[in-house]
């Protein structure tokens, strides 16, 4: 979501999860949201909100909403803050946020002449933390503190869960993961993030790890393939539904669809491209389809399957992304290595 509330209103609600009041409509659904609510866009507070009253809505009502840990949450609960948007400091200053500040700049005053005694703090030094730490940054930290009101809210949640026949997280299953039940995971990544990272990355900051991976989103198939098999056989799944990797500006199936790729690139900061994954079970076996644009596209598996999908994709979007139709064109000059487009440092 990265902050982009409309675009998150406008998804549920296409959806059919909830209605113009913004409550849960959705009944007996899951809703399951693959992480990195935060960062980006000026809004996390009102999209964490509205999960939070989701999560109690749809739980009444038979269903359930799943909120898992991403990358961004991870990153913000261990201070990393460099995608923050600004907005997200302004959502969280108040009368006392001068005076917080004014706290939090003497204490570190201090800790500067502790370490150092000649050194001196002049109004160009003030001017220059004020900028860093911006209005809002004082509450904004407490609140994603691992006991913080965000913080402890985000711990409750899991960062992989399976439903019937599907496999959710983040990033993807990496060799860091693989082997492990999905208790062990979330035990340990949670653990983690509430304080128990020692001087080695742990399964939740390495690059293999479930908020991090993306070798199921880029990585070559014919050599991925191997290790997706045994992904697939060790958690007894059908497929592995994973976001953290925008690229084409819709849902993309990999490895004959036994990989879902489903960041669209939703938030704005992405070109605001808004699109869900629609799983149903009845007598007739499980369908699975993206809903975007107002329709929703069944997607096949088989190489000329994915093709037509992704052309029905763009048929429908009154200006597809220039990735989504560059990847049809190489689809159609012939097999070649096919990778969803990503920043490195997301």
């Amino acid at each position: 979501m990265h902050g982009d509330f409309d675009n998150f209103v406008a998804t549920l609600r296409e959806a059919e999860l909830i209605n113009r009041r913004r409550n849960w409509i959705g009944g007996s659904a899951h809703l399951v949201q693959v992480g990195d609510l935060p960062d980006r866009g000026p809004d996390t507070d009102k999209v964490i909100e509205l999960m939070r009253k989701l999560e109690e809505q749809a739980a009444e009502d038979g269903g359930m909403v799943h909120a898992l840990i991403g990358n961004h949450e991870a990153m913000n609960i261990l201070g990393d803050l460099r995608y923050v948007h600004p907005g997200e400091y302004e959502a969280f200053r108040n009368r006392n946020s001068r005076e917080l500040r004014d706290r939090f700049y003497a204490q570190h005053v201090q800790q500067r002449q502790d370490a150092d005694p000649e050194f001196v703090a002049d109004d160009i030094y003030r001017d220059s933390f004020d900028q860093r730490f911006p209005l809002g940054y004082v509450e904004h930290r407490f609140a994603w503190a691992a006991d913080g009101e965000i913080g402890s809210w985000v711990l409750s949640h899991n960062a992989v869960i399976r439903i019937d026949r599907s496999l959710f997280l983040h990033g993807g299953v990496g060799p860091a993961m693989l082997g492990m039940s999905l208790y062990e995971v979330n035990e340990t990544v949670r653990t983690e993030l509430g304080g128990a990272l020692g001087e080695e990355p742990g399964l939740s900051e390495v690059e293999d790890g479930p908020l991090w991976y993306r070798g199921l989103a880029q990585g070559d198939e014919a050599l991925e393939s191997a290790h997706l098999d045994a992904v697939l056989a060790f958690y007894d799944v059908d497929r592995i539904v994973i976001g953290h990797t925008p690229g084409l500006g819709t849902i993309v199936p990999r490895f004959d669809g036994r990989v879902l790729v489903i960041d669209s690139g939703m938030s704005e900061y992405y070109g605001g491209y808004s699109a869900s994954l629609e799983i149903l079970s009845g007598a007739g076996g499980v369908s699975v389809s993206t809903i975007q644009a107002g329709e929703r596209t069944a997607i096949m598996s088989g190489e000329g399957e994915t093709m037509n999908y992704f052309e029905q994709i763009a048929d429908l979007l009154p200006e597809p992304s220039p990735a989504l139709l560059q990847h049809i064109e190489t689809m159609k000059q012939g097999p070649a290595t096919e990778q969803v487009g990503a920043e490195a440092n997301l």
